[in-house]
C-alpha cells in the first residue's frame, strides 16, 4: 500500500508523545501549590496553543480562542467573568475587577497569547474561591474545552484519565482478558477471550468478582473496577470470585498480559458470511483478514459473499481503514487527504491482491457508521467492489491530529479533510448508499426501488451525493433529507436485503454499475 506523507502522530522534543504582571500578582506566592500549578499551565497552554497554530486545518483565531477559553473558567467557578475594552481584558471576581492584561497585537505569535491565558488561569485560581480548591485537571480542562469550541466539532481534549483509556483502546493495555457487567457484590464476567489469561487460570463467565488484591469492589463504577484489573504486563491480580456450586468464595491468580480489544467479530450464515466490525484499532486490519481467512477455511467452495457490518462503527485508526479497504481492491485510490498543512496532503493507493478472491461484498452502514468506517464504505463503494447498503452516514470526513500533552492529557486537532476516490469530500454529509433503507418496511421493495430509481441516472441520491455542491446549502439539506439516518427497532431489513443481493449474482452486479466510478477516478 503506497502512504505519501502519513503522520497521524507527531512528536515534539516539549511533548510527551505519540505535544504580565497584574496589579494583584503579589498574591500568588502565598496559594497552595501554585507555583507548581503556574508551571503546569505555563508548560500546557505553551504546547495547545503552538500545537493548534501549527496544524489546524485553519488560521487560529487566537483572540477568540482565548477569550473562550478564559470565560468557560466559569464552568469551575461561575464568580469569574471576563470582559473586553478595546485591546485590554479584565479579569473579574464576585462583580470585583480584580487584574487587567494588555492583549498581544496582530503581529504577536500563538506563544503571546498562550502566556496571556496562562497568567490569568492562574490569577483566576488563586482569587477565586471555587476555582482555588479546584484540581488543576478540571481548570485546564474547563479552558481548553471551551477553546477547543471555536475550532470545529471535532477538535477535542482528552484529560489525563480519559487519555490513558483512549491509549488503552487504540494501542492495547495490561490486562487479563474478560467483558464485566454490573452485580450487586461487584462485578459478573459476561465474556471471555479465548487463549487469554483469565481463561487459562479457570475463571468463568458467570463469576461474580467481589474482590480485587483483596478490596471489596461493591458498590465501584465499572470503569473504577477496570482501572483495579488493569496494571503494568507481566504483574499479578488477585480475584476473588463465588461461583454457582461453590460453597464458598474463591481467590484465584491471574497474570495480565497485552490486551488489545477485539473489534471484528463474524459469524456464518447459511451460505455467506456475516463480519461485524465495531471500531478501528491498531489491531483491527489483522483481525480482518484472520476472519475472512477463518470463514473460507470453515465454508470453502459454498461461500458466496461477505456481509461487513459497519453500523454504528463510529471510526478509529485511519491507517487501520485505509488497510482494510486494501484487503479487498486490488488498485486504485483508496482515499485522498488534504489540510493546511503541508504534511497533511496524503494519498493512499491499493496494492496488488484481495483476500476475497472476488467474493460479493455488502457493505452496511448508518448514521452512526463516521470516520474511518466512511473511508472504508466509500472505497469499496466508489471502485465498484462492494454494495453499499443501509442509511446515509455520520459524515465526519476529517482527521484529528493526536498530540501528547505535558500533562498526560491528549489534544485532537483537525488537521485534514478526506475525499473519496470520485472526489467528493466526506466531510459533513458522508457516504450515501447504494440501496437506501430509511424508512423501509420490505426488503425486496427497498431493493427494487432503489435499482429503478438508480436507471434514472442523474436523479439518483448516490448521483447527486457526488456532484453536489457543498456550498448549496439547499441542494445540501436535500441530499441529507434522501437518505436519513432513522434508528429501527424492527427486522433488520439491512441484513435482509444483503442476503438478498448474494444470492443474486445479478442483482449485485446490476447493484455496483450503479455504485461504481471510472477506474481513472
Amino acid at each position: 500500500m503506497a502512504f505519501k506523507g502519513f503522520d497521524t502522530k507527531r512528536s515534539r522534543a516539549a511533548l510527551v508523545l505519540v505535544l504580565g504582571i497584574g496589579i494583584l500578582s503579589g498574591c500568588a506566592a502565598v496559594a497552595t501549590g501554585l507555583p507548581s500549578f503556574r508551571r503546569e499551565t505555563s508548560a500546557l497552554f505553551q504546547a495547545v496553543y503552538r500545537e493548534t497554530d501549527e496544524i489546524y486545518i485553519d488560521p487560529l483565531d487566537a483572540r477568540r480562542f482565548t477569550l473562550a477559553g478564559l470565560r468557560g473558567l466559569r464552568r469551575i467557578d461561575p464568580s469569574i467573568e471576563i470582559s473586553e475594552e478595546g485591546d485590554v481584558l479584565f479579569l473579574i471576581v464576585n462583580g470585583e475587577t480584580v487584574d487587567s492584561e494588555t492583549m498581544p497585537g496582530e503581529s504577536a505569535g500563538a506563544a503571546a497569547w498562550a502566556r496571556l491565558a496562562s497568567d490569568l488561569t492562574v490569577r483566576a485560581r488563586n482569587l477565586a474561591p471555587l476555582a482555588e480548591t479546584a484540581g488543576s485537571d478540571a481548570i485546564h480542562e474547563a479552558f481548553i474545552d471551551s477553546a477547543l469550541l471555536t475550532l470545529d466539532r471535532f477538535s477535542h481534549y482528552a484529560n489525563p484519565t480519559d487519555a490513558a483509556d483512549l491509549r488503552a483502546e487504540r494501542e492495547g493495555f495490561g490486562g487479563i482478558g474478560i467483558d464485566i457487567e454490573p452485580h450487586p457484590k461487584g462485578a459478573r464476567i459476561q465474556g471471555l477471550e479465548p487463549n487469554h489469561p483469565a481463561a487459562r487460570e479457570g475463571l468463568l463467565v458467570g463469576d461474580v468478582i467481589v474482590q480485587v488484591d483483596g478490596a471489596d469492589i461493591a458498590g465501584e463504577s465499572l470503569r473504577d473496577i477496570t482501572h483495579r484489573l488493569r496494571g503494568p504486563q507481566g504483574t499479578p491480580v488477585d480475584l476473588t470470585i463465588i461461583r454457582d456450586g461453590l460453597s464458598s468464595p474463591r481467590t484465584i491468580t491471574v497474570r495480565r498480559t497485552r490486551i488489545v480489544p477485539n473489534t471484528v467479530f463474524y459469524e456464518t450464515r447459511g451460505d455467506h458470511a456475516l463480519i461485524r466490525i465495531s471500531g478501528f484499532n491498531k489491531l483491527t486490519s489483522k483481525r480482518l483478514a484472520e476472519a475472512v481467512s477463518q470463514v473460507r477455511a470453515e465454508q470453502g467452495a459454498a461461500l458466496n459473499g461477505l456481509i461487513l457490518d459497519l453500523r454504528d462503527n463510529l471510526g478509529g485508526l485511519l491507517d487501520q481503514a485505509v488497510m482494510s479497504a486494501d484487503l479487498f481492491m486490488t488498485r486504485g485510490l483508496i482515499t485522498r487527504a488534504d489540510g493546511r498543512h503541508p504534511e497533511s496532503h496524503q494519498r493512499f493507493d491499493a496494492e496488488p491482491g484481495d483476500i476475497a478472491t472476488g467474493l460479493r461484498i455488502v457493505v452496511l452502514i448508518n448514521g452512526a457508521s463516521a470516520s474511518a468506517a466512511e473511508i472504508l464504505a466509500s472505497a469499496l463503494q466508489d471502485k465498484g467492489r462492494a454494495v453499499v447498503v443501509g442509511m446515509s452516514s455520520f459524515g465526519k470526513g476529517s482527521i484529528q491530529n493526536l498530540i501528547q500533552l505535558p500533562n498526560g492529557g491528549e489534544l485532537y486537532i483537525t488537521w485534514a479533510k478526506f475525499v473519496a476516490p470520485s472526489g467528493y469530500a466526506l466531510d459533513r454529509i458522508g457516504v450515501m448508499p447504494t440501496v437506501c433503507t430509511s424508512g423501509a418496511g420490505d426488503a425486496v421493495d427497498a431493493l427494487d426501488r432503489a435499482l429503478k430509481t438508480a436507471a434514472l441516472g442523474t436523479k439518483a441520491p448516490l448521483a447527486l451525493r457526488r456532484s453536489v455542491d457543498p456550498t448549496d446549502e439547499a441542494a445540501v439539506r436535500r441530499l441529507l433529507a434522501a437518505c436519513p439516518w432513522t434508528p429501527r427497532v424492527s427486522d433488520d431489513i439491512d441484513i435482509a436485503i444483503a442476503e438478498l443481493l448474494l444470492e443474486s449474482p445479478a442483482l449485485v452486479r446490476q447493484a455496483l454499475r450503479v455504485g461504481r466510478v471510472p477506474d481513472g477516478a
